[in-house]
């Protein structure tokens, strides 16, 4: 049996982390810790081992890709391959290319729900492994060219393909025009 997936919710916000925290342990075996301090967050990770993590990008004194470079980049962490997905109100260049170069898998665009949010969770864990890539010090995190076949090495192997913005919009759009494939 495989071991229960444990997602941790970054926020500054207490009331977001709280909804998000709710609706992503309704109905899953998903273990859901919430946090409200990247330092808090740390300390955690150094003990037990993350599946995913969902942070808003703009946090107090940090961004979310200052989050993931912290924790690609440190040793004494139980799961420095954890997926991230981080949650903005916009993305733009500079952004984006942080996000990129920090190892984010996935930058979900607000507003959307957290019924949105859940299901991407759920399709980041269910299905298969991806390529994870440590080319330290210059980059750590999913492989996102596809021009190398790797073995995945993480303890808890979970999903890293294709785009990492998604737009609830446009997802809504596509689910819409095809809702047998989504």
């Amino acid at each position: 049996m495989l071991p229960v997936p444990t997602i941790a919710v970054l926020s500054n916000s207490p009331a977001l982390a709280s909804v998000l925290g709710a609706t992503l342990r309704r109905g899953h075996r998903w273990r859901v810790r919430e946090f409200c301090d990247h330092r808090a967050l740390g300390d955690y990770m150094r003990i037990a081992p993350l599946a995913l993590l969902v942070a808003d990008y703009d946090l107090e004194r940090v961004t979310a890709a200052d989050v993931a470079l912290s924790i690609r980049n440190s040793d004494d962490l139980a799961s420095r391959h954890v997926q991230i997905i981080a949650l903005s109100r916009t993305v733009d260049g500079e952004m984006r290319r942080r996000c990129v170069q920090a190892g984010i898998d996935e930058v979900i665009v607000k507003p959307m729900s957290p019924v949105y949010l859940e299901e991407r969770i759920a399709a980041r864990l269910g299905t298969g492994t991806g390529a994870y890539v440590n080319a330290e010090p210059y980059y750590v995190g999913p492989e996102r060219r596809n021009r190398i076949a790797l073995d995945d090495t993480r303890v808890i192997p979970v999903e890293r393909r294709g785009e990492n913005i998604v737009s609830f919009l446009a997802h809504k759009a596509m689910r819409e025009q095809r809702p047998d494939q989504i």
